[in-house]
Order: C-alpha cells, then sequence, then structure tokens
C-alpha cells in the first residue's frame, strides 16, 4: 500500500510492522525490482527491450531481448541472426528468416 513494498499473493502488507501477514504467519517485506533496462545516455526501455543507437545519435528501444541492432540504426533483429538490409529480413547461419524490426523512439516515462 506505500508503492514501495510488496507482498506475496494471499498476504496482506502490514507496512508499520514491515511485514506481510497471511493466517498470523509473518514474512518479511520485499522491495519492488526495477526492470527497465538504462540505456547510455538515460534513455530508459521496458525489460525485456534492448537499447540501440539511431542513425542520429539518440538512443531508442527495440521491443526484443537481447537484441541485434541494424548497421541503418533504423531496424533490430532477435538475439542470433543478422541484419540483412539489402532484403530488408533477419537471418539465422541456418537460413531461418524472421522480419526486422523498428526502433521505437523515446522513454518510458515513470512516475516519480
Amino acid at each position: 500500500d506505500d508503492g514501495e513494498h510488496c507482498c506475496p499473493n494471499g498476504y496482506t502488507c502490514d507496512v508499520s510492522a514491515g511485514t506481510c501477514d497471511k493466517a498470523s504467519i509473518p514474512t518479511e517485506l520485499t522491495g519492488l525490482i526495477d526492470k527497465s533496462i538504462k540505456c547510455k545516455d538515460g534513455t530508459v526501455c521496458p525489460s525485456e527491450s534492448t537499447c540501440c543507437l539511431l542513425s542520429s545519435g539518440d538512443w531508442a528501444c527495440c521491443p526484443l531481448p537481447n537484441a541485434v541492432c541494424c548497421s541503418d540504426g533504423v531496424h533490430c533483429c532477435p538475439n542470433g541472426y543478422t541484419c540483412d538490409l539489402t532484403i530488408g529480413t533477419c537471418y539465422k547461419v541456418e537460413n531461418e528468416k524472421s522480419e526486422l524490426t523498428v526502433l521505437s523512439v523515446g522513454s518510458v516515462k515513470c512516475d516519480d
């Protein structure tokens, strides 16, 4: 309830005592974990995404975890794939193909 702690499902937060209560079995409060990703310039991307450098020099978010950022500064590919900008696809050595993913510009806004 204080916006800083959380308790397991089925437990109630007792912020004043610093415990989570269920049937009189207290457990310690667990701090919230920020899973966002911070790029080198301070841009914040959602968890499960990758920071990529745009051709403009700014940072953007690729909506894929551990992605490969393409050299055009506009696209990215899934982890383990290589960008093929000439035909607009991502490929693996085994000739598997995937579509290029467009980077999203901007930061995720967080409450202060």
